[in-house]
């Protein structure tokens, strides 16, 4: 998983702002980029233009994880859960991770404003995996279990736009399908967005988001995508019911 080669990254002379700012997203565009060329990556389609939506949750909060996170932990997940926790939730638990692994690195805003660091963990990755899952699962069917049965497609080859619409998918339960030749132009409009983000300080392209706001971007535009899609379906079973209704009346009249 992303490592970053230790579990201990400030016994290194790898400062906390330059770990935070450059070496997470660094890794995680490295994973993704590795994902796109070796045909893996969860957010392009199958033959038939039908993309295979995958939420992971956050155990601690019980919500979807933002695109920032779950796209690279969607790329680690192979057989693994749908869920990852932190070092706090799986003590909790009253177990431990397994000796060796490596969890996803990630950021959080302290109190103060400034930013930490963090790892996630699927429970196949501690001692006790029904504990862990356990101990999250109510969250998760609080928060997280709100399902959209509708069918999205995507019909923009921005990036922004593109990946807010998956992302909204993983968010809502809403399946998603795209036509290959968005994703093939979707996929060539992306890629320059991770390669600056690998790119050495000196060499990127100042103008252009870090992949850090990039995925923000993405992720306010997924939710506003699905506040719209659940009002219309709230909307369309309003009118369905108030149709049922005026039919029961006239039956019965």
């Amino acid at each position: 998983m992303s490592s970053l080669d230790t579990n201990k990254p400030f016994q290194t002379a790898v400062s906390e702002k330059h770990f935070n700012g450059y070496w997470i997203p660094n890794h995680n565009a490295k994973v993704i980029k590795a994902a796109i060329e070796n045909g893996v990556a969860p957010f392009l389609p199958d033959q038939s233009g039908m993309i295979s939506v995958k939420a992971i949750y956050n155990g601690n909060t019980g919500y979807c994880l933002n695109a920032k996170d779950l796209i690279p932990l969607q790329i680690e997940q192979g057989e693994k859960s749908n869920v990852v926790a932190t070092y706090n939730t799986i003590n909790k638990a009253g177990t431990k991770v397994v000796e060796g692994s490596k969890g996803l690195f990630y950021n959080y805003k302290r109190e103060d404003g400034t930013i930490g660091t963090a790892q996630f963990f699927f429970p196949e990755q501690t001692e006790n995996p029904e504990a862990v899952k356990k101990l999250t699962e109510e969250k998760i069917r609080k928060n997280g279990g709100r399902k959209l049965n509708k069918t999205v497609e995507i019909t923009s080859a921005e990036p922004e736009e593109y990946l807010a619409h998956y992302v909204a998918a993983c968010k809502s339960g809403a399946s998603v399908k795209v036509s290959p030749e968005i994703a093939k132009e979707f996929v060539t409009k992306f890629t320059p967005i991770l390669d600056n983000q690998i790119a050495k300080g000196a060499e990127r392209d100042k103008e252009m988001d870090t992949l850090g706001q990039f995925m923000f971007k993405v992720d306010v535009k997924a939710n506003k995508i699905n506040s719209e899609l659940f009002a219309q379906v709230k909307k369309e079973h309003q009118k369905s019911q108030a149709q049922g209704k005026k039919k029961d009346m006239e039956i019965s009249m």
